[in-house]
């Protein structure tokens, strides 16, 4: 059984491993760092992988067709993307200091490169009270990708986030969806810190997550809360079987749902 994993992302020049392949069943993570007029040249393999950008400005060739990824910050400007199929190459080159993340999920459809610009992106209001938070999704269900769905949810100060508590672990028709997830997180101020719990009947684990922390969900229900004073962010992906997210909440607080 394959158990949470919390991992901190270096952000040197260049690609960096976050979650490796290996640590889930079909997701992996990198974060591609560069400096103005800096290129590199990225080829997906066998993973379909989603260009996020989370900070810069930066230029995509891939296929004959230029693309351009463009945000001040997670926290000011709304997320553009590149979803690129198996066995592409992709050239990015930077024009200021950019940051993207790179989500992967292990796929034998080969597919063709699209790409989200924000204004393609769907934005809603999730919850109530002290859970009501922004969610962003960036890949939705009805996009043209092979394996994944992305999307990015926006933290209050001292507030909640997948919550009441779902889970999507298990093929239960018309219940629940089987899909792994990675989460990046990001805080404002960068100083803060969040949690992330994840508990079911495989166990419970519970991770302080800071500034560009990862956390892998193979498995359970898995709220998020925010230190009060500071905004948290986190990028979200998902695959497994079918691209329909189907979360099921945990029965003990359902009744929450109805508040």
């Amino acid at each position: 059984m394959l158990n949470p994993i919390q991992i901190s992302a270096k952000r040197e020049s260049g690609l960096n491993t976050v979650i490796s392949e290996g640590e889930l069943g079909l997701l992996s993570l990198d974060l591609l760092v560069l400096s103005s007029g800096e290129s590199f040249h990225f080829s997906t393999k066998g993973s379909e992988a989603a260009a996020v950008i989370l900070s810069g400005e930066a230029s995509v060739k891939t296929q004959g067709h230029e693309y351009r990824l463009k945000r001040e910050s997670v926290f000011t400007e709304t997320a553009s993307a590149l979803c690129l199929p198996i066995d592409s190459e992709a050239i990015f080159t930077a024009d200021r200091p950019t940051e993207i993340a790179i989500c992967k999920a292990r796929t034998s459809e080969k597919g063709e490169p699209f790409f989200i610009s924000p204004e393609m992106t769907k934005e809603k209001t999730v919850g109530k009270e002290n859970w009501e938070r922004k969610v962003v999704d960036i890949v939705g269900a009805d996009a043209p990708a092979s394996r994944l769905v992305i999307g990015e949810t926006f933290n209050r100060p001292g507030g909640w986030s997948s919550f009441p508590p779902h889970k999507h672990d298990t093929a239960i028709p018309g219940v629940e969806a089987k899909m792994e997830e990675i989460y990046l997180f990001r805080l404002n101020p960068s100083e803060g810190f969040g949690t992330q719990t994840i508990y079911g009947k495989e166990g419970s684990h519970s991770f302080k997550v800071k500034d560009y922390d990862a956390v892998t969900i193979p498995w359970g229900y898995h709220p998020v809360s925010a230190m009060p004073g500071y905004g948290l962010y986190y990028l979200w992906f998902l695959a497994g079987e079918g691209r329909v997210l189907m979360p099921n909440t945990d029965p003990e607080y359902k009744w929450l749902e109805g508040k």
